[in-house]
């Protein structure tokens, strides 16, 4: 289940079918208290949806491994699309203070059908804040952009922005396609922002216009996190 996850959130599928994230901005929404101290590992773990969640939902936690490996350092070409860039990599600019992630399936109302992931990851607020508007800035600059790693492998991507769930402090959505994938289909990446957590929804194109996460999954999300600050 982690190579699942971890395939969308790099962007890189050994059988080079992987396409990952691109984004459209969504507007802020009520602003959560400042200078939340970043939620703990248990805290993220504790927070992960479950399969009563939302009707349809299967959930499978990741075993607490990581979701990147340590020479996963990701570089973009432009520099005006690092942003994008730093979700794929270990070391972005803005410092996750800790990070969790599980694989969801029947995403969509229809189990086995529809299967990607989310990434909680827990940050400084102001890194958190900044995390979603460096994405807003990029995404109308980054219709194409490459991607090194210093783990070896160089790949191109394009990005369609896609209309983000009206849902937690801010969001953004966008569809990150591997220009090499055979089928043609990316990824649809939702970031969504509770205080200083993240909340990271990768799930595939699928047919038709791509869309973002559904807002009951993320709102059900989004009121985990604000419950475990009470």
């Amino acid at each position: 289940m982690r190579d699942l996850v971890r395939q969308l959130a790099v962007s890189v599928a050994l059988a080079a079918t992987v396409g990952v994230s691109a984004a459209c901005g969504g507007s802020p929404k009520a602003g959560a208290a400042v200078d939340e101290k970043p939620l703990t590992k248990a805290e993220l773990t504790k927070a992960l949806l479950r399969n009563a969640d939302v009707p349809g939902l299967t959930v499978d936690i990741g075993p607490g491994l990581p979701l990147f490996d340590p020479d996963d350092i990701v570089t973009a070409s432009p520099t005006a699309c690092q942003p994008i860039a730093d979700t794929m990599s270990v070391r972005p600019r803005h410092a996750r203070r800790a990070q969790v992630w599980e694989s969801l399936d029947g995403v969509r109302g229809a189990a086995g059908t529809t299967s990607g992931g989310v990434v909680l990851s827990s940050h400084a607020e102001d890194d958190a804040r900044a995390v979603v508007a460096d994405l807003k800035k990029a995404l109308p600059k980054c219709g194409h952009f490459s991607a090194t790693s210093a783990a070896g492998w160089t790949y191109g991507f394009d990005i369609q922005q896609v209309p983000a769930p009206a849902v937690g402090d801010d969001a953004v959505s966008y569809l990150t396609t591997n220009t090499i994938a055979p089928d043609g289909k990316g990824n649809v990446e939702s970031v969504v922002r509770t205080g200083s957590t993240l909340s990271a929804f990768l799930l595939p194109q699928g047919n038709g216009e791509p869309a973002s996460v559904p807002e009951a999954l993320a709102r059900k999300q989004h009121e985990r996190l604000r419950a475990i600050r009470g």
